[in-house]
C-alpha cells in the first residue's frame, strides 16, 4: 500500500511540473500601447508599432495573435531594449523569442532575448 502511495504522489507530483513547464513564444515585439490606439488598422498594424526607448507597454505578435507582456515582461522587454539586445530587422520588424507562461491574453514573461540571439533577459 505504500508504494501505490508513494506512486500517486509521485506522479501528482510530475504532473504539476508538466502545467508548469515554461513556453517559448516567437513573434515581433511591438508597443502595446501604439497597438492599443490603432485595433482596428488593416493586416499588419504592429509593423507600424515597434517599440522605442520610450515604449513602457509591450506586446508580441505571435502566431497571427497579439498578446500582451505582464509588468514584469514589459521592465525585461525595456532593459534588453535600452541594452541594445533587442534591434530592429531589415524589414523594420523586432522578432523575439520570449519564453513564459500565457493567463488568457497575457504572457508572463520568463525571459526575453533577441531572435538568434543567445542573450536572455531574465
Amino acid at each position: 500500500m505504500k508504494t501505490l502511495t508513494k506512486l500517486g504522489l509521485t506522479l501528482c507530483l510530475s504532473s504539476a511540473f508538466l502545467f508548469a513547464a515554461v513556453n517559448i513564444y516567437r513573434g515581433q515585439l511591438m508597443d502595446a500601447s501604439c497597438y492599443n490606439q490603432n485595433p482596428s488598422a488593416p493586416g499588419k498594424a504592429w509593423v507600424r508599432c515597434v517599440p522605442t526607448g520610450a515604449t513602457t507597454d509591450f506586446a508580441i505578435h505571435t502566431d497571427g495573435r497579439i498578446r500582451m507582456l505582464d509588468p514584469a515582461g514589459n521592465t525585461k522587454a525595456l532593459a534588453a531594449l535600452q541594452a541594445g539586445d533587442l534591434k530592429q530587422d531589415r524589414n523594420g520588424d523586432m522578432p523575439v523569442v520570449i519564453d513564459g507562461h500565457r493567463h488568457g491574453n497575457t504572457i508572463r514573461v520568463e525571459g526575453i532575448r533577441a531572435h538568434k540571439s543567445d542573450i536572455t533577459v531574465h
